[in-house]
């Protein structure tokens, strides 16, 4: 039992670690491109900033996870939480902000929950990317680790990764001595059996010519 269940842990920790690698890959893919990268439709986001903060049920706080889904421009409609491309002091980034109306100039316009304003840019269709679905709340301090410290979470992963390998490969070694010890101790075992069932046969041999 002992062994399957450190066989689990040990798959378990390969899999949170794969998994891991690759939700900082798809970060630092979506940053240089600027745009999600979309896996069966869905894709994630993490929220670096308050601008989000509200009563809404769909209002987001710093460091939330936001799942967020490709769909058709023409479906947005107002009060829905998209993603766009757009830019932060000259940078391109993405922003994660509420429809609230038409924009004048075409498009839609919209604005974070905790802003005082709406955004200055239309949403158009060339730069929508996203609707926001779901969001995960429970990891924030993973998410910001990822988001600030992307390598000091590859590397505590790979540390802790490490370190149960190590320990598996010990309880492995373990297993496989105290394997060896047990047929040792059958073969010996065995092996004083046939000596004293032996030693009986020759016992009984000395007796049957004094009976006679």
């Amino acid at each position: 039992m002992k062994k399957v269940l450190s066989i689990v842990l040990t798959t378990l920790a390969i899999f949170i670690f794969i998994l891991s690698i690759g939700i900082m890959l798809i970060g630092t893919r979506a940053v240089q491109k600027n745009e999600p990268l979309f896996i069966f439709g869905y894709s994630f986001t993490i929220i670096p900033s308050t601008s989000m903060v509200g009563d809404e049920d769909d209002s987001l706080d710093q460091w939330d996870i936001a799942i967020v889904k490709k769909v058709d421009y023409e479906t947005i409609e107002v009060g829905d939480v998209i993603v766009f491309q757009s830019e932060i002091n000259d940078i391109p980034a993405m922003i994660i902000h509420r429809v609230v109306g038409p924009h004048p100039s075409g498009g839609f316009e919209t604005k974070g929950d905790n802003n005082g304003s709406a955004d200055l840019n239309p949403v158009t269709e060339a730069n929508f990317q996203a609707v926001y679905v779901s969001k995960i709340t429970f990891l924030k301090p993973i998410a910001r680790v990822a988001a600030e410290q992307k390598g000091l979470l590859f590397a505590l992963i790979s540390v802790i990764l490490l370190a149960m390998v190590i320990s598996e490969v010990f309880h492995i070694i373990k297993m496989m001595k105290k394997t060896q010890e047990e047929k040792l101790k059958k073969e010996h075992d065995a092996k004083l059996k046939e000596e004293l069932y032996l030693e009986v046969l020759a016992e009984e041999s000395k007796k049957k010519p004094q009976d006679n």
